[in-house]
């Protein structure tokens, strides 16, 4: 996490190589944070291996009277991209962890396809990832594409 400072633009390369996925986070209520979504796309398509797992994350639902992005265009950029998205809230900790477990589920997804098509018939079973999560009732509900 450099939270996209341009001072570490130049380590952030090393980051991506060997990157199992990547969260891409924005501020609802800062339209240039939002821009520069594009930015870091572009930056994983040249840097990081093709198979990484992504997800475009808008950050900040809990302040709607001062949105500058709307959910619609959040959800057509993640759309444009083929990549999930959800609307987040790490004050409130709305979807931040349904963020990281939807993360984790299609990483291991990925490794599980990957281990099936190479492994000989016999060899050992796929990975299993089981969640032991409090289930909380939220007044704000936000989608995942």
């Amino acid at each position: 996490d450099t939270a996209g400072q341009e001072r570490f633009r130049t380590i952030t390369t090393a980051y991506y190589r060997g990157a199992m996925g990547i969260m891409l986070v924005y501020d609802i209520t800062n339209e240039k944070s939002f821009e520069n979504i594009k930015n870091w796309i572009r930056n994983i398509e040249e840097h990081a291996s093709s198979d990484v797992e992504r997800m475009i994350l808008g950050n900040k639902c809990d302040m709607n009277d001062k949105r500058q992005v709307s959910k619609e265009r959040g959800e057509k950029l993640a759309i444009d991209y083929g990549i999930k998205f959800l609307e987040t809230s790490a004050k409130s900790s709305l979807n931040v962890e349904e963020s990281f477990f939807t993360l984790g589920r299609d990483i291991m997804t990925r490794l599980n396809r990957k281990i099936n098509d190479n492994s000989p018939p016999g060899a050992g079973g796929p990975v299993k990832i089981t969640e032991n999560r409090s289930k909380k009732s939220s007044f704000f509900r936000c989608s995942l594409f």
